[in-house]
């Protein structure tokens, strides 16, 4: 796949400082979700279902966005494209704490889920044409901003978790800054279909990878939308502090993203993503044991941060033509779509305290998928080298 351009001086810039902002506004909207889920569900009158139907219509928002870009990218402008994702962004989030009613708020992070979509997927590609080529170290500190924004909003809900203002209008600002940089990007381009259709064996490693990232979206959500509810009522915690303690989730995604880049570059990533979601799967339940659960929700987080750019890598490697990364893209954000009633439901049976098991049960079928992959690639001819070009995405 290649762009009408090549990039240059400036214009790569100018793309780098446009990443940077995005992936920083990603970061706070995919991380306000949990610390606000208490007062969104309180101001509305939800219970714990009703407060997970908020949940998946961001979350189908956000799939039906990121299968909109990719439909679109070979048709329009990635600058037009790129334009309407952040002002989704911006509209969805400013709406969601001046919603007068449940299905306003549905409405508006439906809306915010859309914008994120594109936005996530056009800058993934971005980045990837613009800076994969030997600039791994740009792309790792562009990414970064979207682990900074992640820990840092947990924390600015903590100061003061009645306030839905500060973190919505966080995320719609940052929104309306991207939408500003989008429109300095000179003859941004488009991008041309890979040149060949899958094999039935790709297709096949697809469908089961696309269940993988399926499963484990399900559970990082599931892990950072229900740790402050479950702190709060099954811990005791207050609403300040179970916010908190979502920020360590993520610095755990964070820095065990950055930690785990040495152990990629010499195990599959087939063994690379089973072993840690195995490892998240008990790690997760240990929550379940109250005293100890801040800390296992963090070292979750450590653990399970090289699942997501593992699958995208394992499709590189064995998919050369690139074919399937959008759907698989799509695949994994709605994965909240699933695991979010159910959690919502085991919730409201148990009080939260069997939300932890369930994100375990979330996990455990999460390593079974992987397994299965990993057997299937051991078991059939050597995996294709790495795809020189640009993978259709990059880990976020």
């Amino acid at each position: 796949m290649q762009t009408t351009e090549t990039f240059r001086g400036s214009s790569r810039m100018r793309i780098a400082v446009t990443g940077a902002v995005g992936f920083f506004v990603l970061g706070v909207l995919i991380s306000v979700m949990g610390p606000t889920l208490p007062e969104l569900r309180s101001r509305h009158g939800l219970d714990a279902t009703g407060g997970a139907m908020l949940l998946a219509a961001y979350s189908v928002g956000s799939a039906v966005g990121v299968g909109i870009a990719g439909w679109l990218r070979h048709r329009a402008p990635i600058q037009r494209l790129l334009s309407l994702g952040a002002l989704g962004l911006a509209v969805g989030s400013a709406g969601v704490p001046a919603a007068p009613n449940a299905l306003a708020a549905g409405t508006c992070l439906f809306v915010a889920g859309l914008g994120l979509g594109v936005v996530d997927l056009l800058l993934n590609l971005l980045l990837a044409r613009a800076f994969g080529g030997g600039s791994g170290a740009v792309l790792i500190a562009v990414s970064a901003t979207f682990g900074v924004s992640a820990v840092l909003t947990p924390l600015i809900v903590g100061r003061e978790p009645a306030d839905l203002t500060l973190p919505y209008l966080l995320s719609a600002g940052g929104a309306v800054l991207l939408l500003a940089l989008t429109a300095t990007l000179r003859a941004a381009p488009t991008f041309a279909a890979a040149g060949r259709r899958a094999t039935r064996e790709e297709l096949r490693l697809m469908l089961l990878l696309g269940g993988v990232l399926l499963g484990y979206v399900a559970f990082e959500a599931g892990v950072a939308s229900w740790e402050t509810t479950h702190l709060r009522d099954a811990a005791g915690m207050s609403a300040g502090g179970a916010a908190n303690a979502v920020a360590l989730f993520w610095l755990g995604v964070t820095v065990g993203r950055l930690a785990s880049a040495p152990l990629a570059l010499r195990w599959h990533p087939g063994r690379l993503a089973l072993t840690a979601m195995a490892l998240g799967t008990a790690t997760v339940a240990a929550a379940a044991y109250t005293p100890y659960a801040v800390a296992a929700y963090a070292v979750t987080g450590l653990v399970v941060a090289p699942v997501f750019p593992a699958v995208i890598s394992w499709h590189a490697r064995a998919v050369p033509s690139s074919r399937g990364a959008t759907r698989m893209f799509a695949a994994g954000l709605a994965g909240p779509v699933v695991g979010a009633p159910l959690l919502g439901v085991a919730a409201d049976a148990t009080e939260t305290r069997a939300v932890p098991w369930v994100l375990a049960a979330f996990g455990l079928a999460t390593a079974l998928a992987a397994l299965v992959c990993y057997r299937r690639a051991e078991t059939d001819a050597p995996v294709s080298a790495p795809n020189t070009g640009a993978a259709e995405a990059v880990p976020r």
